[in-house]
């Protein structure tokens, strides 16, 4: 996805978002703009990391927020 689809999807998203998210992503937002670096720790980069490589090799399997919420709702009525 381009930078440009990226910033119409979030411009969207916001435009659409209630007062919690809202103030949800303005603070991820101040945190980042005051440390200029990444949100997530040198470990938890490399988890991500290592995480998406396999995911690509198609050694790991993701689920779609609809696939986990079956399953959750799977599990909650059992």
């Amino acid at each position: 996805m381009t930078t440009t689809a990226i910033r119409s999807k979030v411009h969207q998203y916001i435009d659409e978002a209630d007062s919690n998210v809202l103030e949800v992503v303005y603070k991820l937002l101040e945190v980042y703009r005051q440390s200029n670096t990444s949100l997530l720790s040198e470990e938890q980069q490399k988890e991500v990391l290592k995480r998406s490589a396999l995911y690509k090799t198609g050694k790991m399997k993701a689920y779609t927020l609809s696939e986990v919420r079956k399953r959750v709702k799977q599990k909650l009525s059992s």
